[in-house]
C-alpha cells in the first residue's frame, strides 16, 4: 500500500467512525424522542379521563341543581313567568291599537 492510498484509507476510516457516531446519536436522540411521545400520550390519555370524570360531574350537578328546586322556587319561576307574559301580552294590545 502506498502512500496515497494509506491516506484515502485514513480518510475514510476517520469518515465512517464520524458517520457511526452520528448515527449512535441519532439512535439516542430517537429513543429520547419516542419516550418523550409516550409521556405525552399518557398524560392526554390521563388528561381525557380527567375530563370525561369532570363533565360527569357537571352533568350531575346540572341535574341535581334541577331536582333540588323547592315548590317556592318553582312557584316564584311561575310568577315570574306569568308576569312576562302579561306584559307580552299588553305590548301585543298596544301594538294593534
Amino acid at each position: 500500500m502506498n502512500e496515497i492510498e494509506a491516506t484515502i484509507l485514513g480518510q475514510f476510516e476517520d469518515k465512517l467512525y464520524r458517520l457511526r457516531h452520528k448515527y449512535q446519536e441519532a439512535v439516542e436522540q430517537n429513543k429520547k424522542f419516542r419516550e418523550a411521545l409516550q409521556e405525552q400520550k399518557n398524560m392526554l390519555q390521563d388528561l381525557s379521563q380527567r375530563y370525561s370524570a369532570l363533565e360527569q360531574k357537571y352533568n350531575n350537578l346540572k341535574q341535581a341543581k334541577v331536582i333540588s328546586l323547592s315548590d317556592a322556587e318553582i312557584e316564584t319561576t311561575r310568577d315570574r313567568i306569568t308576569k312576562l307574559v302579561r306584559e307580552i301580552d299588553r305590548c301585543i294590545e298596544s301594538l294593534k291599537n
